[in-house]
């Protein structure tokens, strides 16, 4: 049963791995309507994530007579919300939510909503697709139970189907706890692997908590661990300054893989060969270009596509294909999406 799981796996995290060069979404909709007004409210435009997918968005409708306006919640919940009220009040046809969590502004997307603004989220919710009770047309995101379970799949193929793991998770996002619970799951699956222990530490504690966090988790442990999952770079970026005592040590350390993200520090720590075996990052200019489209087809009394983008996941086996792009250090899959989007709305 293990060898036809571990054999089952390769073939998916094969699959990840290899280029994206066809376009699988939608190929028919809606002609572009003309002269909308959009403002994307993000949750940050620090974060590489919401940045990239904004200017998906602004590449995309650059193409189009629409205007678009950009207002930053600046990390802050409350700032976030002052952000959706401020873009109401300028009435605009739609509104972008960008990595902001609508359930917890669900009261202001009511007065959206009651407007008639068309709502359209990226990670607004845990899942892709819409939801009425929130006034969201459409949440774009990649499905993050395939994130979670390719990643937990390359720790199965790369151990031989002998994977004992540390999973990090942040208790304080749902989306987190999801992703979690599905590596784990995974590995489960794998009769001889083992979950050895599912680590809830939150985000904003990771720099102060997580050396003391590994050591205690290294003292029980050890050397059983082969593998550390984490739902995003950012833990392994703050693990490393332990693994490096390790390494000096001449301890063996565990190969590490991020269910999500795709930060510039991993890409270099990938293609270094260096303290982090693969990450899975998210097609963020896509995004931004399916959001447009989605967009129209709301203009347009038409359901949403029901797109959501392939997983890609990044190793040492095609991360140089990556960061020798013109767009350094941003997953941008060459499979004609812009074309594609194009011939709909321009026929």
């Amino acid at each position: 049963m293990t060898t036809y799981y571990v054999d089952y796996a390769k073939e998916k995290v094969n699959r990840a791995i290899s280029e994206d060069d066809v376009w699988d979404g939608p190929k028919t909709g809606p002609s572009i309507v003309s002269n909308k007004n959009i403002i994307y409210v993000a949750s940050d435009l620090r974060n590489g994530g919401v940045y990239g997918v904004g200017k998906g968005v602004s590449e995309a409708i650059s193409n189009l007579d629409w205007d678009l306006r950009f207002i930053d919640g600046f990390g802050s919940e409350v700032r976030q919300g002052a952000a959706i009220k401020k873009a109401i009040s300028f009435k605009p046809d739609a509104i972008i939510l960008g990595g902001i969590d609508a359930q917890k502004h669900k009261e202001v997307l009511k007065v959206a909503k009651s407007q008639g603004i068309v709502v359209i989220g990226w990670h607004a919710t845990e899942l892709a697709g819409g939801n009425s009770e929130l006034g969201l047309f459409m949440n774009v995101t990649t499905d993050p139970l395939a994130v979670a379970e390719i990643a937990a799949m390359l720790a199965i193929v790369n151990s031989g189907g002998r994977a004992k793991t540390l999973i990090f998770s942040d208790p304080n996002y749902k989306i987190a706890t999801i992703k979690a619970n599905a590596m784990a799951d995974t590995i489960r699956r794998c009769a001889s692997c083992e979950v050895l222990e599912v680590n809830a530490l939150p985000l904003d504690k990771i720099a102060e908590q997580m050396p003391v966090t590994f050591e205690s988790l290294w003292n029980k442990y050890g050397g059983d661990i082969t593998h550390i999952l984490a739902i995003n770079d950012l833990y392994i970026d703050y693990v490393i300054p332990s693994l490096e005592t390790n390494v000096e040590q001449q301890i063996q350390i565990p190969q590490n893989i991020s269910a999500g993200d795709g930060s510039r520090a991993a890409y270099k720590r990938i293609n270094n060969g260096g303290f982090q075996l693969a990450t899975v990052p998210e097609p963020l200019y896509l995004h931004g270009w399916q959001i447009t489209d989605e967009l129209n087809r709301a203009f347009n009394q038409l359901p949403p596509s029901g797109y959501s983008a392939k997983v890609h996941m990044v190793t040492p086996e095609n991360v140089s294909q990556l960061i020798g792009r013109q767009e350094r250090g941003v997953y941008d899959p060459k499979n004609g999406y812009r074309e594609a989007y194009l011939k709909i709305w321009k026929p």
